[in-house]
């Protein structure tokens, strides 16, 4: 049987935010989402991934997400959520990743398969005392998930 694995993304200007009050901008641009924290905030961001199910007569299985970010010093992902519909796949809490991640790996443990559309829910937290407003950004270039279809 071919290998019919792959990789569906959406584009970080994709993504919709839980709690937009928590944020002081939201800029939209061509290489990546930019977002700005108010200082001791958390929100959700969501990413809905395009989900092909079936692909030639054989189910898909969800088997990692993938996030593109970086953050800046006073900025955080802190958890990284998968679900397929209403339906929590994966989580990965408490991660405090900061910095560059521009290939940041999650796997959803047993590879199911898929049923429903796919959300990939990044969890983002902003620090205090930040010294200026850029300190509290982060870019996000894109979500996906890989997809095992054998």
């Amino acid at each position: 049987m071919p290998d019919r694995n792959f990789t569906s993304w959406v584009h970080g200007s994709s993504m919709q935010v839980e709690y937009p009050d928590r944020l002081t901008a939201v800029r939209h641009t061509g290489p990546f989402v930019r977002i700005e924290g108010s200082e001791g905030q958390n929100t959700w961001l969501h990413f809905a991934v395009p989900t092909p199910t079936v692909v030639d007569g054989t189910r898909t299985r969800i088997n990692a997400a993938l996030v593109s970010f970086r953050t800046r010093s006073h900025a955080k992902v802190n958890e990284v959520i998968v679900y397929d519909g209403e339906k929590r796949i994966a989580e990965h809490m408490d991660i405090n990743l900061e910095g560059d991640h521009l290939d940041a790996r999650f796997e959803v443990p047993g590879s199911p398969e898929a049923n429903l559309g796919i959300n990939i829910t990044v969890g983002v937290q902003f620090g205090n005392n930040a010294p200026n407003v850029r300190a509290m950004q982060i870019e996000i270039v894109g979500a996906g998930i890989e997809f095992l279809g054998q």
